[in-house]
């Protein structure tokens, strides 16, 4: 009697992951735009030389005092972790989908503390919001589906 696990004609005999290919090369992609976007956005304003938070349409009366704070966010935490897990997605890594559940969580912290502390709601905010539940709709979508376990009778 062959185990388990051995491949047969009943899709139901096997153990076999298989992985919808298309949203996670859509989630590569995305991860790749946002890490781009976060990390020249944080540079821009890290780079900035007086160092003083300017009101901007995106910024209503921000929080901190310099653009260094904001930026080093955007460029370590938002950008580096967008960045490790595109690569870590793109090279099937071990623990790529675990670091892509991360990179998505930390947009939707991110603009869910920005409408908190603002106390306004701005299109940019918003748009932010979109980006992590779209990341973690495409995780979901491209997660490994396995055979289901035989039930024990």
């Amino acid at each position: 009697m062959p185990s388990r696990d051995a491949p047969g004609p009943r899709p139901e005999n096997q153990r076999k992951r298989t992985e919808v290919r298309r949203p996670r090369r859509e989630l590569i992609g995305l991860l790749a735009v946002v890490a781009v976007a976060a990390i020249a956005s944080g540079i821009d304003m890290l780079a900035r030389g007086d160092g003083h938070l300017r009101p901007t349409s995106l910024v209503v009366d921000p929080p901190f005092v310099s653009y260094r704070a904001t930026g080093t966010i955007l460029v370590f935490a938002i950008g580096g972790t967008q960045l490790l897990a595109m690569w870590r997605t793109l090279t099937r890594h071990l623990h790529a989908r675990r670091l892509a559940w991360l990179a998505a969580l930390l947009p939707l912290a991110w603009g869910a503390i920005q409408v908190m502390v603002l106390d306004v709601v701005t299109w940019f905010q918003l748009a932010v919001l979109a980006v992590g539940a779209l990341e973690v709709l495409l995780i979901a979508a491209s997660t490994p589906r396995t055979a289901g376990k035989p039930s024990r009778r």
